[in-house]
């Protein structure tokens, strides 16, 4: 089992079943793999990279002392990680890093898989599409992330 941190789209269990519909990958129940809201403390939600399926930006963790990203830590099986690999362009357009995430009732737990986006991949702020913010505040409803949280979403800048 790998413990997992999800923070953009991969909270939202639609959005993931289309993927997996798509690509023929095997679905993964949310639900069903003990979530639990979390903190990742000293990093910050970025919108620098374009993805060329989103047609906009894709949401990203970037360090920044000071600062937080809300999300929604799963505890997935391998075959689950693989799905979650493959739909991050994993190794190549996102990679692996380990971090610590903080629960609400202040237990943090190491060593959590989340995804970053890679150096070369990298650009300045890239607005996503509506659609694609529309996807990441769902998700972050459906999970109950603070009410906080999905309001500065909903500010992010989109590109129509």
């Amino acid at each position: 089992m790998v413990l997992y941190f999800a923070y953009g789209s991969n909270m939202n269990q639609e959005d993931l079943d289309d993927y997996c519909r798509r690509n023929g990958k095997p679905f993964i129940h949310l639900a069903s793999k003990s979530p639990k809201l979390c903190v990742l403390r000293d990093f910050k939600l970025d919108f620098n990279y374009y993805s060329h399926s989103r047609e906009g930006g894709a949401a990203n963790i970037e360090p920044a002392r000071g600062e937080h990203v809300e999300g929604v830590l799963f505890d997935i099986s391998d075959v689950d990680k693989e799905t979650i690999d493959d739909k991050e362009g994993a190794p190549n357009y996102y990679r692996e890093i380990l971090v610590s995430v903080v629960l609400r009732d202040g237990t943090r737990i190491e060593n959590v898989t989340a995804y970053t986006v890679c150096e070369d991949k990298k650009r300045g702020f890239t607005p996503p599409t509506r659609k694609y913010r529309q996807i990441i505040i769902d998700g972050a409803r459906a999970f109950g992330l603070s009410e906080e949280w999905i309001k500065k979403l909903e500010k992010i800048p989109t590109k129509d």
